[in-house]
C-alpha cells in the first residue's frame, strides 16, 4: 500500500523528530519509529475505506426505514438501489483486509453516527449524486466516477473529518489528502469484468520487501551520516551558517543526500524531484529553489570527482 512517496514523507517526519531530539537515538529505535509511523498511515488508509462502507450502509438503512413507513410512497416501496449496489463499494466490501477491519467497532464508524448522517446529507443533496441516480445507464465507469466525486468533493477538505481523525490519532491528519488521492487512484484501476467485485486489492503495510528495505536503509543511513551531510551542505552555502537554514529544509536535504549517496539504483533526478515535491507541501515558498540549488551543486561535485556511486537505473540522467 505504502508508496515510495509516502515512505519519504514518513521518513522526513520521523527524522525531523530525531534531529529535534539531538539525534541521540539508536539506529534500530529510529527504524522502529519510522515503521510504526508507516503502519499508522496504513491503518488510516483502511479506515477511510471503511468510511465509504459506513456511508453506503447508512444509505441502505434509510431505504429500509422508508419502506417500513406506515404511509410509504411508491418511491419508498420501489427505491433506486443504484448507489447501494455500486460496484466499487461492493469491491471494497469484498476485500478481506477491509472487511475484517470493518467488523471491528474501532473501524466501522459506529462511534460517529452524526458525522455519517452529515456526510450522507451532503452527498444525497449534491448535484453529482442526483445526476448519477437519475442516469439510465449503469456502468462501472459511472460507479467509479461517483466514488471519485464523493472523495474529492465531500471528504477532501472536510473540517468534521479532520477533527475526527485528530481525535482518533495524532499521526493521521497529515496523511489524509495523500491517502484519499491514493484511494481514487486505486478505484480507477478497477476493470470491467464479471469478477470486478473480487478485484479491489490493498496490500499490506509495505508493497514488497524491497520497499521495506528502502525505508529502513533510508532512515538509518541518514541518521548515521547526518554530520557528513551537514558538512556537505555547509561547504555549499554562500556566507550562511547552518543555523540559518529552515530546519525542515535541513531534514529534506539530509534525506535527499542519503538517497544520492546510498542508493546506487536510484536516479539522482528522481530523488531530487521527489524531495522538491515534498518541500512544496512541508516547507516555505522559497525552499524549492534553495534545496534544488544545494542538491544540484553537490551532485555535480560528486560527478566531477567520480564519487557518484550509481549503476543500472541509477545512471539515468
Amino acid at each position: 500500500m505504502v508508496s515510495r512517496r509516502l515512505v519519504r514523507i514518513k521518513a522526513m517526519q520521523t527524522y525531523y523528530a530525531f534531529l529535534q531530539d539531538s539525534g541521540d537515538v539508536s539506529a534500530e529505535r529510529i527504524w522502529q519509529q519510522l515503521k510504526f509511523n508507516i503502519e499508522q498511515s496504513h491503518e488510516l488508509y483502511v479506515y477511510l475505506h471503511c468510511l465509504l462502507l459506513a456511508v453506503c450502509d447508512f444509505a441502505e438503512e434509510r431505504i429500509e426505514l422508508n419502506r417500513k413507513k406506515q404511509l410509504a410512497s411508491t418511491d419508498d416501496l420501489n427505491p433506486n438501489l443504484k448507489f447501494i449496489n455500486n460496484r466499487v463499494l461492493n469491491a471494497i466490501r469484498n476485500n478481506t483486509i477491509i472487511s475484517e477491519k470493518y467488523s471491528n467497532i474501532d473501524f466501522n464508524w459506529s462511534d460517529y453516527p452524526a458525522f455519517i448522517r452529515s456526510i450522507w446529507t451532503q452527498i444525497s443533496g449534491s448535484e453529482y449524486y442526483n445526476n448519477y441516480m437519475a442516469s439510465e445507464s449503469n456502468s462501472l465507469n459511472e460507479d467509479i466516477k461517483i466514488i471519485d466525486k464523493i472523495i474529492s468533493k465531500t471528504l477532501t477538505n472536510n473540517p468534521e473529518l479532520d477533527d475526527i481523525l485528530e481525535e482518533k490519532s495524532i499521526f493521521w491528519n497529515d496523511d489524509l489528502e495523500f491517502l484519499l488521492s491514493n484511494i481514487i487512484q486505486g478505484i480507477k484501476k478497477l476493470k470491467t469484468s464479471d469478477n470486478t467485485t473480487n478485484k479491489y486489492s490493498i496490500k499490506d503495510v509495505f508493497r514488497d520487501i524491497d520497499d521495506e528495505k528502502f525505508a529502513k536503509k533510508l532512515i538509518i543511513k541518514t541518521a548515521l551520516h547526518k554530520n557528513s551531510y551537514d558538512k556537505s551542505i555547509l561547504e555549499n552555502l554562500k556566507k550562511w551558517e547552518l543555523e540559518r537554514i529552515a530546519f525542515i529544509d535541513r531534514v529534506i536535504l539530509h534525506l535527499a543526500l542519503c538517497e544520492i549517496n546510498e542508493f546506487p539504483d536510484m536516479p539522482v533526478k528522481v530523488t531530487i524531484n521527489e524531495y522538491l515535491e515534498i518541500a512544496k507541501h512541508y516547507s516555505t515558498e522559497k525552499s524549492n529553489l534553495f534545496i534544488n540549488g544545494i542538491l544540484d551543486k553537490i551532485y555535480n561535485q560528486l560527478k566531477d570527482q567520480n564519487l557518484l556511486n550509481k549503476k543500472g537505473l541509477g545512471l539515468v540522467e
